[in-house]
């Protein structure tokens, strides 16, 4: 897959989709368009050391899979920077190693932290966006795209894309959201994951 030379391309609404190589949209795409979880069996992986350090015979056992071929998948999830040796847990012999996620998991518990906040916020936004549509109309009424057939609707994603982007972006410059980070790998970006409604 690949742009043909000379031509810029077009940008997608996610560039993980994308051949281009420049990010221009979220800091986490890099991780589907590099491929870095390509499969279930690594999600699965992710998903076990998300609740307690895992070693590579728990995991196999935990997966029914061969210690080989799991050794493969952490191998991979290590060289990209998804899995990190879980240096503080306790070991029963000294040559075990323990895997645990490289990028932060909130429990439903933390997420409940923030909740109140980012539901506020989210409120503020969502008031913001719809108190700014009539001019974003009038601007698309200026645009010649009700004339190919397309309405306000059909660009009302793209616009909120744009304005949380743009958003991302600004708060990036300010030092108050870290940009995404380039990994030993050559791949840059931001990841996390969260328990999911009702876990404990």
């Amino acid at each position: 897959m690949s742009v043909p030379e000379g031509l810029e391309g077009l940008c997608f609404a996610c560039e993980c989709v994308s051949a281009k190589r420049e990010g221009y949209s979220d800091p986490w795409s890099a991780i589907a368009k590099n491929k870095l979880l390509p499969d279930g069996t690594k999600e699965e992986i992710l998903n076990l050391v998300a609740r307690e350090p895992k070693t590579i015979s728990q995991l196999a056992e935990a997966l029914e899979l061969s210690p080989p071929s799991v050794h493969a998948h952490i191998g991979d999830m290590v060289r990209s920077e998804l899995l990190r040796e879980a240096e503080e847990w306790e070991k029963s012999h000294p040559t075990e190693r323990y895997y645990e996620p490289n990028f932060p998991v909130v429990t439903a518990e933390e997420r409940a932290e923030f909740a109140s906040a980012c539901r506020e916020m989210a409120e503020q936004f969502a008031d913001l966006f719809e108190k700014r549509r009539a001019r974003l109309e009038r601007a698309f009424g200026k645009t010649g795209l009700a004339g190919r057939g397309w309405e306000f609707a059909d660009l009302a994603q793209y616009l909120y894309a744009t304005v949380q982007r743009g958003a991302r972006t600004l708060l990036e410059e300010r030092g108050a959201l870290p940009p995404r980070e380039r990994h030993a790998n050559g791949v840059a970006w931001v990841f996390w994951a969260e328990e999911p409604e009702g876990d404990k």
